[in-house]
């Protein structure tokens, strides 16, 4: 009997501790802020999740990163386990922003402000927005004075977009219309074709070689497909002079390729990391009740006529 009491003792004492810790781990005072992208494998979000957590760590936040693979219905869901969690704050890039409008209004009346960053989810407390259709014309820019400079003004171009996520037909629209603004002579045989990844801009490229011989610039709606791309046109030896490969984000493995001074021509920066660190200080801001502005994102061309001078300021 004496055993028994001993246990039950010691069992409650186990229990009140534990509940304690927990108690105090929840009023510990430290901010705990969820970071929600659409994905972790393109290396622009890599390098906004990197910005997030330098920041996290430089004002004592716990930053807990969630990985949407994608996937509209386990962004959906991570969000609504983390409201019910009583996380401080959601800073998020939405798979689709319609899908997460009543996850938003769940969080803001749990009292858990929300920050929408490149598209506009609406009820958010605040917004980083991206102009999607002027990021994708900076593209079309960059293929057109390729075009007009050194092609005579005319060649066969092909888009590579991802259409499946609504907020990027807008920037399809604008690599189509940024291109013909300065090479209205040039030939888009191609704006169908869907690539969201290195593989799938890969094989994406080969489908439009067999299809097109004459073609001598791809416009990518991403450096993670402009990648892919890039291989399929060194695997298929047409990596001519001529050639012209431009992609979107300005990651470190698509610089490191235009450095090389090949087919990889020209891209556009956003400044990931920098902007995922005004992400979090903003929502710390929010959390603190202090007022906050809506902020546009700024971006830049990077080309093979200015990429040493823009690398010289980095």
């Amino acid at each position: 009997m004496r055993r028994i009491v001993l246990f039950l003792i010691a069992a409650v004492f186990t229990l009140t501790s534990f509940n304690l810790t927990a108690e105090g781990q929840k009023d510990d005072g430290q901010l705990k802020i969820v970071y929600s992208q659409i994905d972790l494998v393109n290396p622009f979000f890599i390098a906004r999740m990197e910005g997030a957590k330098a920041k996290a760590e430089e004002l004592g936040i716990k930053l807990i990163v969630d990985d949407s693979q994608c996937n509209v219905a386990k962004q959906v869901s991570s969000i609504e386990n983390y409201i019910a969690q009583g996380v401080d704050g959601i800073v998020m890039i939405t798979v689709d922003v319609t899908a997460m409008t009543d996850v938003v209004r769940q969080a803001t009346e749990a009292g858990i402000p929300v920050i929408s960053v490149i598209t506009l989810v609406e009820g958010s407390s605040a917004k980083c927005i991206l102009d999607e259709y002027e990021y994708g014309f900076q593209a079309g820019i960059n293929a057109g004075e390729w075009v007009k400079e050194e092609l005579g003004g005319a060649a066969d171009c092909a888009i590579l977009g991802y259409p499946e996520m609504p907020q990027n037909k807008y920037r399809i629209d604008g690599m189509k219309a940024g291109l013909l603004s300065i090479a209205p002579a040039a030939n888009i045989v191609s704006d169908n074709q869907s690539a969201n990844n290195t593989a799938d801009g890969m094989k994406c490229t080969e489908i439009l070689l067999q299809a097109n011989k004459e073609l001598e610039v791809i416009i990518c709606h991403s450096d993670a497909v402009a990648l892919g791309a890039l291989e399929a046109v060194m695997a298929a030896d047409r990596g001519s002079e001529r050639f012209f490969i431009g992609g979107i984000d300005a990651t470190p493995p698509a610089l490191d390729k235009m450095k090389e001074k090949g087919i990889f021509r020209a891209t556009v920066d956003m400044m990931p990391f920098a902007e995922a660190g005004n992400d979090i200080e903003m929502m710390v801001k929010l959390i603190n009740g202090e007022e906050v502005e809506d902020h546009n994102i700024d971006f830049e061309r990077v080309t093979w006529k200015n990429l040493d001078e823009y690398l010289s300021t980095k």
